[in-house]
């Protein structure tokens, strides 16, 4: 059984906690913000009809696909000392957290911009459109609709991934429990406590992507 003294130990550490949560919440809506909008460019560059933009978007994502987040995370931090390049632990984190899901979400944008119907793009252009404006005025704002449901479940993987920041020293929510739980030597207390952190933003964000989806009527939403 788990003692109410370490109970109680835990909530002294609330406001240490709540600090944590904080820089969670702050790195997390940084990255998934600028995620998107990485994501958006690289989309763009892949269905580009220059074969430069096309093949370097190629290679970042296959890049950040295919190599695990806290890898890149490393690099970042630790292995660009060795190129005398020193990086703050935040600043690391988050531009981190903005390549890496930048390239899901990319793939993302890039599926549904190409489900938009070619009629739709003929159509544009007869009426003299150019390639900008039926991408701005037509093909963008139906792909930002079709694209809420599975570009929210990687914003959602953006917030729980942030944890991995405590491996750069951040101090998030992950980083100020690992020290709380090691100074006390009270362990599973401070998990279930971190758990239930996460839990409840990641159900705020469902709750939110529920709404988004009622909102804008989209088929198969919640």
């Amino acid at each position: 059984m788990l003692a109410s003294r370490d109970w109680n130990i835990v909530i002294g550490s609330f406001p240490v906690l709540a600090e944590g949560a904080l820089v969670t919440i702050y790195l997390s809506l940084a990255a998934m913000l600028g995620a998107v909008v990485l994501g958006l460019v690289v989309a763009l560059m892949r269905i580009s009809k220059v074969k430069f933009l096309d093949r370097t978007a190629r290679v970042y994502v296959s890049f950040f696909r295919g190599t695990p987040l806290l890898v890149q995370l490393l690099m970042l931090y630790y292995g660009l000392t060795s190129f005398h390049i020193v990086m703050d632990p935040f600043p690391a984190a988050l531009i981190g957290l903005i390549l890496h899901f930048g390239a899901y979400i990319s793939e993302i944008f890039r599926a549904t911009i190409l489900s938009i119907s070619e009629g739709q793009w003929e159509a544009a252009w007869s009426l003299g459109m150019t390639r900008p404006q039926v991408l701005r005025r037509i093909v963008l704002p139906q792909a930002t609709r079709i694209s809420i449901p599975p570009l929210w479940n990687c914003l959602i993987d953006t917030l729980k991934s942030s944890s991995l920041a405590s491996v750069v020293t951040v101090p998030e929510l992950t980083r100020q429990v690992e020290e709380q739980s090691a100074g006390q030597f009270v362990f599973m207390p401070y998990f279930i406590t971190l758990a239930a952190f996460y839990w409840a933003m990641v159900g705020l964000m469902g709750w939110v992507q529920e709404w988004l989806e009622k909102k804008l009527e989209i088929p198969g939403g919640s």
